[in-house]
């Protein structure tokens, strides 16, 4: 499947920006490395109105990076669902509120294997992790 590049964050994310084009802008950062984890969750105790951050912890050696770099900002709970719904409907195969998915993505002639597994409900939570690995 392929993934359409976003690559500036301007492009993304406005405070009401779109959803779809947010979610393939994470994804296109995700691809620039070899294998890493992309990561967001809602911090159950966090406001509804309160930003929520995507980060990229690239593996290193065996073990992924603890310090993850920042790639984006949702800026509220409810934005951040539409996200998760993007990858739900898109990338999971309609897993709109919860699921695992394995795809190979591919992106300038790069393809990665990706392991998502999502949680879009309360009584879950709302968290996202994306593993990806080049298949190359």
């Amino acid at each position: 499947m392929d993934v359409p590049e976003v690559a500036q964050f301007s492009e993304a994310s406005d405070g009401g920006g779109n959803p779809v084009a947010f979610a393939d802008m994470v994804l296109t950062a995700l691809l620039a490395h070899d294998c890493a984890l992309l990561c967001a969750e809602h911090d159950p105790m966090a406001a509804p109105e309160s930003p929520v951050i995507w980060r990229i912890h690239p593996r290193e050696d065996t073990v992924y990076s603890a310090r993850g770099v920042e790639v984006g900002s949702s800026p509220s709970l409810g934005y951040f669902r539409m996200v998760l719904a993007r990858f739900g409907h898109h990338y999971m195969g309609g897993q709109l509120y919860n699921g695992y998915a394995l795809r190979f993505l591919r992106q300038r002639g790069r393809v990665h294997r990706y392991h998502i597994y999502m949680s879009n409900s309360s009584q879950s939570g709302f968290w996202i992790r994306v593993y990806s690995a080049s298949t190359e």
